[in-house]
């Protein structure tokens, strides 16, 4: 297993992308390749009760792990894709809540894209802070500052980003966060961005 040196963390780190059947297939799949370019491990985590997993243009994936077997000691990130997943399941489910309590509480990297920032707003950890999602449900996100003009925006542990469209500035807002500036560039330029 590779083990990553990262600048944020001071030590070692592994992430989870946390995927619900029909979550948004270049949200998920761009940012995964992306953040394993840049040599930062991720499980790709089911929330259903098998490793298969559909995106949203029915395409099926096959998960690292079930979220019932995992340990959320064992990571220091995590990635929420947008769509329908996040209607279909994450808005509702008390998983969902539980693993971003973890990782909002212990000051650790989220990251959502397209819809999936409905999940934090819905929860409180946007109040106060700045972000962006796709356009439309910031109505459900209260006591935020939305920044419309952005493609990705960073506030303190928190990465927003807006759309399908923003998937590479997303992902490399990520890497830059986890292993800075240099190594996002790196990564980006080899997929002539």
């Amino acid at each position: 297993i590779l083990k990553v040196k990262t600048r944020h963390y001071g030590g070692y780190m592994k992430g989870i992308i946390l995927l619900a059947n029909y979550f948004e297939d270049v949200e998920a799949l761009i940012t995964i390749d992306i953040l394993r370019r840049a040599k930062i491990e991720i499980d790709l985590v089911s929330m259903e009760h098998n490793l298969e997993v559909k995106t949203q243009s029915n395409i099926k994936v096959i998960a690292d792990k079930l979220v019932s077997e995992i340990s959320l000691s064992n990571y220091d990130f995590l990635i929420i894709p947008g769509g329908k997943a996040v209607f279909n399941t994450h808005l509702e489910s008390s998983v969902t809540k539980n693993i971003l309590d973890y990782f909002y509480n212990k000051n650790l990297l989220v990251a959502s894209i397209c819809a999936a920032p409905m999940v934090l707003g819905k929860y409180g950890y946007l109040e106060g802070k700045n972000f962006v999602c796709f356009p439309s449900c910031e109505e459900e996100i209260k006591n935020a500052i939305l920044n419309s003009d952005k493609r990705v925006v960073v506030d303190s542990n928190i990465i927003t980003s807006k759309a399908a469209g923003t998937t590479f500035d997303f992902a490399y807002e990520i890497v830059k966060y986890l292993k800075g500036k240099e190594e996002a560039d790196k990564v980006l330029n080899s997929v002539y961005y």
